[in-house]
C-alpha cells in the first residue's frame, strides 16, 4: 500500500500541510476540515483529540508495545546485539564497580556502574536532588580504545558526582539510585539460604534497585542527541536511557547474587541463584515527580508523534474484521490472562487513588474477558469490545487499548524509530493575518472554552524551575509572587488572551504587527502558528487549582514503558520498569524475542481460573 504522507486541511482560503513522518503505517488517512481524520481503509473514527488529550485519559494510559523499552529490546535481539559483564569487583556487601560491554551493530558502548556506599535508611529519598545514592552509572561510547583503566578512574572519580560531574561527549547517559530498602537484603538472605524469594515479602512492586533519573542529551557536557550519526543504533528518541535501565536492572540481579555467593560460602551453606521465573519478574524502581509536567506542555509534536502510534495502530486493530479476528481472538485471551494474573498477584492493595487499585484491575480483565466474549461474533469483536469500555471509564478503556495495541501489525520497529525522531523547529510567518491566526485558534483550541479560563480557581498557581534545586515547582500565586520566574506551561492562558488581544485588530492585519504591538504574546503566537498537531496539546490547564499532575506523568512513563503506577501524593509517584523483560542471557542465546513478557505474573502465585500455567505463561 502506498504511503499518505500529508493531510491538507482547507481554512481561510489556505491551504495548510500537516507533513507527517516519512514513514509508511500501512494505513492511508484524510482529514476534514474539522481535523477528524478516518481511516480509509479501516473505516473507523481515529479517536478525536477531545477524548485522546483530556487529563483524566492521559492518566488512564498503560505501557504497549510502541513503548520505548519494548522497542529498544526488539531492536536489540533482532540486529543481534550482545552483552558481556567486562569487569565486576565487588566486596562482601556489593561495593565496588561493575562494567559491562555492548556490541551493537558496528558500535561499542559500556555501562559502568559504581556502587562505593551504602546510604541510612533515612537519608533515602526518590527526589532527584538527593546528595547521597548507593548505585551511580553511566552508558559510555569509549570508540576503539575501549574501557581502558585510565577511563574507569576518570569515570570513578566523575560519575558519583553526578550533577557536579562535568563530563564529555564520550557520555552518553548518567544515572544513579539506591537499593530497594525493604527487598535487596530479603532476597539476599533467601539465596544464600538456598532459597527463592517469598513472594509475599518482595512482588509489590516488583524491584531490587530504584532508579531516580536518566540524565542525557547534552546536561553536564554529555553527547547531545543531535550528535549521534544518523546510523548509530542508539540515535532514537530515549533509546540510550533504555539501554542504561535495561542494564541498570541486570546490575542489580547480579549484585543480589553476588552478596548471596559471599555469604553463603562464609556461612558454609549452599547458595542458589534466580530461577528462570524470579529471574525475569524483578524490574528496576523509578521514582517521578512535578519534572515531567512542562514538557509535556512545551513539545506537542512530540506527544503528537506518541499518540498517532497509538491511534493508527488501534484503528487497524478496531477495524479488524470477524474472520482475521478469530485467528487474534487466542492472543487477546492470553493477554487478558496475563493482565489479571499480573494484577492479582500484587500482594500489597495500598491506595492508589486517584487511580484503581491492583484488586480492582484484577475484577476489570475479568470483566473484559467476559466482555470479549460476549461481542466475538460481532462482524468487528475488538471494536464492540473497545466501544463497550470506552463507556465504562477511562481505566477500563485504557486498560482495553493497551491490550488491544498488543494486536497490531501494521506499524513496523523501522517505521517506529523513524516516526518517533521529530523536527519541532518552528517558524512564524510575520506575513499571516490575524484573520488566519483567529482560525486556527478556533481550529485548534476550540477546547479552552471549557476550562472556564476567567474563573478565580484557574489562575491558582505558577510554575518555576527552583533555584536551588533545578527542579520544576509550582506555587500558589496568592502565597508568593511569580517576579517574572514563571515557566511558560499555561498554554491555555496564553492563547485565551492571544484571542481577546487578536479582537482588537482588523482581520488583514498581520501577525508580524501584532507582535510588534505585543512582544509579551509571542510565545502564545508561536504556539498557535507552529501547532498543526491533531494531538499535540493536553487539554488542561496546568495553573488551575484542581489540575492533577500526575494524570501526565503517568502518559509519559506509560510511553517510556513504565508501570505498576503507585502515587505518594499529587505531586509524585513510584513506578516499575522492565518487569518481566529478557536478561542479558536472553539476548546473548540468539534466540527471537518473546515480546509478550510485560504483565509478568509473580513466580510463586497461585494459578487463575484462565488456564494460565505456573510460569504465568
Amino acid at each position: 500500500m502506498a504511503c499518505n504522507r500529508s493531510l491538507q486541511l482547507k481554512l481561510a482560503g489556505r491551504n495548510l500541510l500537516t507533513i507527517l513522518p516519512d514513514v509508511c503505517f500501512e494505513m492511508a488517512v484524510t482529514a476534514t476540515a474539522s481535523g477528524v481524520e478516518r481511516s480509509t481503509d479501516a473505516q473507523v473514527e481515529f479517536r478525536s483529540a477531545d477524548v485522546v488529550m483530556a487529563s483524566g485519559q492521559l492518566g488512564a494510559a498503560r505501557l504497549t508495545k510502541f513503548s520505548f523499552n519494548r522497542s529498544m529490546l526488539r531492536r536489540a535481539f533482532a540486529q543481534g546485539w550482545r552483552v558481556e559483564r567486562e569487569r565486576f569487583e565487588m566486596d562482601a556487601d556489593g561495593r565496588g564497580h561493575a562494567a559491562y560491554r555492548v556490541e551493537a551493530e558496528g558500535r561499542t558502548v559500556h555501562f559502568v556502574a559504581f556502587t562505593t556506599t551504602t546510604v541510612a535508611e533515612v537519608d533515602h529519598t526518590d527526589r532527584v536532588v538527593a546528595s547521597k545514592w548507593e548505585i551511580t552509572g553511566a552508558l559510555v561510547e569509549a570508540g576503539n580504545v575501549g574501557l581502558t583503566n585510565d577511563l574507569l578512574a576518570s569515570l570513578a572519580g566523575a560519575v558519583p558526582q553526578q550533577e557536579a560531574a562535568r563530563l564529555d561527549a564520550n557520555v552518553l547517559v548518567l544515572t544513579r539510585g539506591n537499593r530497594s530498602v525493604r527487598f535487596f537484603e530479603s532476597l539476599v538472605a533467601a539465596l544464600a539460604s538456598g532459597q527463592q524469594p517469598n513472594g509475599d515479602a518482595v512482588a509489590d512492586a516488583g524491584y531490587i534497585m530504584r532508579s531516580t533519573a536518566f540524565y542525557g542529551n547534552g546536561k553536564f557536557g554529555m553527547k547531545s542527541f543531535d550528535g549521534y550519526d544518523s546510523d548509530h543504533p542508539l540515535a532514537v528518541p530515549y533509546r540510550a536511557q533504555m539501554l542504561a535501565a535495561w542494564l541498570f536492572r541486570e546490575l542489580s540481579y547480579d549484585v543480589v547474587e553476588h552478596c548471596a555467593q559471599v555469604r553463603a560460602t562464609a556461612n558454609g551453606t549452599a547458595p542458589a541463584r534466580f530461577d528462570s521465573a524470579w529471574s525475569r519478574y524483578f524490574g528496576l524502581g523509578n521514582a517521578t515527580g512535578l519534572g515531567l509536567v512542562p514538557y509535556a506542555f512545551q513539545h506537542p509534536r512530540v506527544l503528537d508523534a506518541w499518540a498517532q502510534v497509538r491511534e493508527r495502530a488501534l484503528a487497524a486493530v478496531r477495524s479488524t474484521g470477524h474472520d482475521e479476528a478469530v485467528d487474534l481472538a487466542s492472543a487477546l485471551h492470553r493477554w487478558i490472562d496475563r493482565a489479571e494474573a499480573h494484577f492479582a498477584a500484587l500482594v500489597s492493595d495500598d491506595d492508589r487513588t486517584p487511580w484503581s487499585s491492583p484488586s480492582e484491575l484484577t475484577v476489570m480483565a475479568v470483566r473484559i474477558r467476559d466482555e470479549f466474549d460476549r461481542v466475538s461474533a460481532a462482524p468487528r469483536p475488538f471494536d464492540e469490545l473497545y466501544r463497550w469500555a470506552e463507556d465504562d471509564g477511562v481505566e477500563v478503556c485504557e486498560l482495553v487499548v493497551s491490550l488491544l495495541l498488543e494486536l497490531d501489525v501494521t506499524i513496523s520497529d523501522d517505521a517506529l524509530d523513524l516516526h518517533f525522531r521529530v523536527d519541532e523547529r518552528v517558524d512564524v510567518d510575520p506575513n499571516q493575518t490575524v484573520d488566519e491566526l483567529r482560525q486556527l485558534i478556533y481550529l485548534r483550541y476550540a477546547w479552552i472554552d471549557d476550562l472556564d479560563l476567567d474563573a478565580p480557581r484557574a489562575d491558582h498557581f505558577w510554575w518555576v524551575v527552583s533555584g536551588n534545586t533545578d527542579e520544576p515547582r509550582r506555587a500558589q500565586r496568592h502565597l508568593i509572587d511569580p517576579a517574572h520566574r514563571e515557566v511558560s506551561i499555561d498554554v491555555a492562558r496564553r492563547v485565551l488572551a492571544l484571542r481577546e488581544r487578536l479582537n482588537a485588530f482588523p482581520r488583514d492585519d498581520t501577525v508580524g504587527q501584532v507582535m510588534l504591538a505585543h512582544p509579551e504574546l509571542g510565545a502564545a503566537v508561536k504556539r498557535v502558528a507552529g501547532n498543526t498537531t491533531q494531538y499535540g496539546e493536553p487539554t488542561a490547564n496546568a495553573c488551575d487549582a484542581d489540575f492533577l499532575p500526575l494524570d501526565l506523568q503517568r502518559y509519559q512513563l506509560a510511553m517510556y514503558g513504565m508501570d505498576n503506577f503507585s502515587p505518594k501524593s499529587t505531586d509524585w509517584l513510584r513506578v516499575t520498569l522492565n518487569q518481566g523483560a529478557p536478561r542479558v542471557s536472553d539476548l546473548n542465546s540468539g534466540a527471537p524475542l518473546d515480546d509478550t513478557w510485560a504483565l509478568p505474573a509473580r513466580p510463586d502465585a497461585p494459578a487463575l481460573k484462565t488456564g494460565l500455567q505456573e510460569d504465568g505463561s
